[in-house]
């Protein structure tokens, strides 16, 4: 039965019956004699051990166990730095926008063009006949003038006289003064005499159509313009931008555990040999069962018992090494 309360983890325990008074100090002193000598078999190995307490008080019908008490820790919250202070490294990507954009397809070019000439139809005068000088005879000019010609002189005769004394005295002659005859005749007189006269025959024109040139033929340079397709592409409309932002340290608040009571060897009270019956054992198992530990309610405290209860110990904070009364009590099991 002894073997479901000893446990050795780092030491050998020790339990004492104290059945009467006057035998705890002798049964306390071999014990500790006992605990001294295997510490001292420990340390002849190499592995240092603590120094064994002396055995306690205790009443008549009780049993202790030198068990592992482990240490007592006092968790105390603690800032510390998880992130140092630094720089912040941003970076704002280029902006873009989609546009239209005209792109050649086809590039400017130049060409000479022949311009022909211009024709119009105008009137115009050419000489028939060019002037030309003639001489001409003028001929001697005359007047008509009247001029009375005598063509018989003034004349005397003698005429028969018929009137009056004839009749008395016989013929009778008369001498008469018979007047000059006069003719009047034309003749012409020299007014001018013949001249030589210079006469201007002027030209002679005829009035013709022609065809003359209005404008010359010339060249002249034609541009052909460059031909353009538009589509859309993606225009840049702002560079990408770094931006650097100093940054706080980032502190976190973390609890650290500080032995308050560091771990020892000490005397603990465990049930004696007639204190773990199966009855006992099972409230054990069923306790462990009910902290969430895979165990078999059996009354029979196996290896699977015995990592349950030391993990539960663990996991309490509880003297390990032995089932202490401490540990029955934290299982729910009731004892006196």
């Amino acid at each position: 039965m002894r073997d479901f309360f000893m446990m050795n983890l780092n030491v050998k325990p020790l339990v004492m019956m104290m059945a009467l008074a006057g035998s705890t100090v002798a049964i306390a002193q071999d014990a500790t004699q006992d605990a001294a000598k295997g510490a001292t078999q420990d340390t002849a190995q190499g592995a240092a051990q603590p120094a064994i307490p002396a055995a306690p008080a205790s009443k008549p019908g009780q049993c202790h166990a030198l068990v592992n008490v482990p240490a007592k820790l006092v968790s105390r919250v603690e800032e510390v730095i998880q992130k140092e202070a630094g720089e912040k490294l941003e970076v704002t990507p280029a902006k873009y926008e989609w546009v239209e954009k005209k792109v050649p397809i086809s590039a400017e070019e130049k060409t000479i063009e022949l311009v022909p000439a211009t024709y119009k139809t105008v009137e115009e005068k050419i000489v028939v006949e060019p002037e030309r000088k003639e001489y001409e005879v003028i001929p001697a000019k005359y007047e008509e003038v009247s001029e009375q010609v005598m063509v018989k002189p003034a004349m005397r005769v003698w005429r028969k006289s018929v009137e009056g004394a004839a009749s008395l005295s016989g013929e009778v002659m008369r001498l008469i003064e018979v007047p000059a005859e006069y003719k009047t005749i034309t003749k012409q007189r020299l007014v001018a005499g013949p001249q030589i006269r210079e006469v201007v025959i002027p030209a002679e024109f005829a009035t013709i159509e022609k065809k003359v040139v209005d404008t010359p033929a010339s060249t002249r340079e034609v541009v052909i313009p460059a031909e353009f397709k538009t589509i859309r592409v993606k225009q840049l409309v702002s560079e990408s931008q770094e931006v650097r932002t100093p940054t706080k340290p980032v502190m976190q608040k973390i609890s650290k555990n500080e032995v308050a009571q560091p771990a020892q060897l000490k005397w603990q009270r465990v049930p004696c040999d007639n204190d773990l019956n199966e009855a006992n054992i099972i409230a054990i198992q069923k306790g462990l069962k009910a902290a969430g530990y895979d165990v078999t309610a059996d009354g029979k405290f196996g290896k699977g018992s015995r990592d349950a209860l030391e993990k539960f110990q663990e996991t309490k904070g509880l003297a390990k090494g032995a089932i202490t009364i401490e540990t029955m009590k934290a299982l729910g099991v009731d004892v006196d």
